[in-house]
């Protein structure tokens, strides 16, 4: 497979690829990443549970979704970013700076008296959160090699799942004793761990002569900001005016980022392989595809049980966990095979789960907890299929000197898949609640239930273009 999107010096020779660390440093470098994806998945998720309380004390009811939304951006928006850092600078300087900027922002949150400063917080604490989740795998990816991949990133999956049960678990338990600003105080002790542990990992040379570019960053940035504004525009109400705004600066910057980088490939944040070789690019959709169907259907199934009557409000919410449970278990089984089988049978059925289990969800999830159990179950464990093989086999595939840029890319799609996925299929379940589908609005989930499992097809569709070995 040719890559032409790393040029090199004609007089000089790329550098050799890191050698893995040894096993008393790779442990080390485990255990302090694995502990930083821990604060940074859980801080995703903590702040759902803190919501009723923050906007009570704070007042501006108006402004809380931003508490979300405003770190979601920043993490994305950051991604590429972090991985073209790690290529320049290498992997633990880029680590220990983003812990740095979490650890920082995490105090500012606990600071901020007023919703806006909270806000500016949770932003940069969004940053700091999306660079140390992109670093986890690019480091784990230059520390191992080939053939354990795959069983490091089914570990790293396990944290997601944790985390997603963790942080809301670890709010209620903050707010209900030492108050809610405690659970980001306790981020910094927790980061200078992880910061201790990481440090006792040599230092890496950078792997690839880049210069990261301002324009084509501030371009990147503009561009891909307002992709992710028209995404979440649904959610968050915005008029005609800032809609029409939003589109002409995802346009224009995305226009621009592509003129700089036709004229200076080497500062391009993402890859041009992910849109011109194959590979690259079925990877990347896959990426998508898994996160779209996953994210979506834990957001619309306790709706779904609650408008059908299969569960109560409460505990509807319950049963999500039942997708963060199958994604760890179907990355670790993953791992485990795909040295084994190759690509493109781990994500063939990672595939066929994706559209098996949307399907029972649209068969009648909403009536029924054991369809919604089994439905739900089935998607976490296709997306663990599809994921781990996504993430490592474009890490096997990767120029060594480009392994944090390709890594970081394939994050940034996971991501876009999960916005995309979330807000899409919200707007086909409204729009069939608004035109009676199946009469009652219960029916409405089956609808977007439905179109989920199209997407879980056409991810097995991509699935089956993969080669058959790495």
């Amino acid at each position: 497979m040719s890559h032409t999107t790393a040029p090199r010096p004609a007089t000089t020779a790329p550098p050799a690829p890191e050698p893995p660390a040894a096993p008393a440093g790779r442990t080390a470098l485990l255990a302090g990443v694995l502990l930083s994806l821990f604060l940074a998945a859980a801080d995703s998720t903590v702040v759902g549970s803190l919501l009723p309380t923050i906007a009570g004390q704070l007042g501006r009811q108006d402004l809380y979704s931003w508490l979300i939304s405003a770190f979601l951006l920043a993490s994305v928006l950051v991604t590429p970013v972090a991985g073209a850092a790690a290529d320049r600078w290498g992997g633990r300087r880029a680590m220990l700076a983003a812990l740095t900027v979490f650890a920082a922002a995490s105090a500012g949150v606990a600071a901020a008296h007023t919703m806006p400063l909270l806000i500016i917080a949770r932003a940069a604490q969004g940053i700091g959160a999306g660079a140390v989740a992109a670093l986890t795998y690019v480091l784990i990816g230059q520390a191992f090699d080939a053939h354990e991949r795959g069983r490091m990133q089914g570990m790293l999956s396990s944290v997601w799942g944790l985390a997603a049960v963790a942080g809301p678990a670890l709010g209620t338990a903050a707010q209900a004793t030492v108050g809610w600003r405690w659970i980001f105080l306790l981020n910094l002790p927790l980061a200078a761990v992880a910061a201790v542990l990481v440090r006792k990992v040599p230092a890496a040379p950078a792997t690839a002569p880049r210069v990261i570019s301002p324009g084509a960053l501030l371009s990147f940035a503009a561009g891909l900001g307002g992709l992710l504004l028209l995404i979440q525009t649904p959610a968050l109400h915005m008029r005609t005016p800032y809609v029409v705004a939003l589109a002409l600066v995802t346009f224009l910057g995305l226009a621009a980022h592509i003129v700089l980088v036709r004229r200076r490939p080497a500062a391009a944040l993402v890859p041009s392989a992910f849109a011109t070789q194959g590979d690259q690019r079925i990877s990347g959709l896959l990426a998508v595809g898994a996160a779209a169907v996953l994210y979506a259907s834990v957001t619309l199934l306790p709706l779904a049980l609650t408008a059908g009557g299969a569960a109560g409000a409460t505990e509807s919410g319950l049963f999500v966990i039942t997708g963060a449970l199958g994604w760890v278990a179907g990355s670790a089984v993953c791992g485990g095979l795909l040295q084994r089988l190759g690509p493109r049978a781990t994500a063939a059925i990672g595939g066929l789960l994706l559209a098996a289990g949307p399907a029972l969800l649209a068969a009648g999830a909403a009536h029924s907890l054991p369809l919604a159990v089994a439905g739900e179950s089935l998607a976490g464990l296709g997306t663990g299929f599809v994921a781990t093989t996504s993430l490592v086999h474009t890490q096997n595939t990767a120029p060594a000197q480009w392994l944090g840029a390709y890594t970081a890319a394939v994050t940034l799609c996971r991501n876009i898949g999960a916005a995309i996925g979330v807000n899409l299929l919200a707007a086909i379940q409204l729009s069939a609640a608004g035109h009676g589908s199946h009469g009652t609005s219960a029916g409405s989930y089956t609808t977007a239930f439905a179109a989920l499992a199209v997407i879980g097809l056409l991810t097995l569709a991509g699935a089956l273009r993969l080669p058959r070995r790495h």
